[in-house]
């Protein structure tokens, strides 16, 4: 399942795909990533954006790489996510497919996913505001 461009770097809803694919409550998820449910929320519905720390915390725990939380596709289970009705811009059903992605991204996606893991908090910080001020700058 290919999503519109417009959603590429809001990935609210990708993580209430896969928190939901996990049977997880906002307030279990919460309690993992040792935050306020409110803030899962916001983040789910592309209020906040989680920082570089939150995200390969929230790959662990939901058991996803980051190159699933950033691809355009949605995969591993065959398990379908049905959204309430008050789910603005959350496809109607998601089924998590196998990526569309050539194998050499996803190849290049999980290096850096391995690398990043590796990373101490200094670094992280560093490397979020590259990226920041790259996306920032297109």
């Amino acid at each position: 399942m290919v999503l519109p461009n417009k959603n590429i770097f809001r990935i609210g809803y990708k993580i209430k795909a896969f928190r939901k694919a996990n049977n997880l409550t906002q307030e279990q998820l919460a309690d993992k990533m040792n935050c306020n449910f409110k803030t899962i929320g916001n983040i789910e519905n592309d209020r906040t954006m989680p920082d570089l720390k939150q995200i390969i915390n929230l790959c662990d725990i939901l058991n996803i790489s980051m190159d699933e939380l950033f691809s355009e596709t949605l995969s591993k289970t065959e398990k379908i996510i049905e959204p309430s009705e008050s789910d603005e811009g959350y496809p109607k059903l998601v089924r998590r497919q196998i990526s569309s992605y050539p194998a050499n991204r996803l190849q290049r996606l999980e290096t850096l996913s391995i690398k990043l893991r590796s990373m101490n908090e200094k670094e992280l910080n560093i490397l979020e505001a590259v990226i920041d001020s790259l996306i920032n700058n297109r």
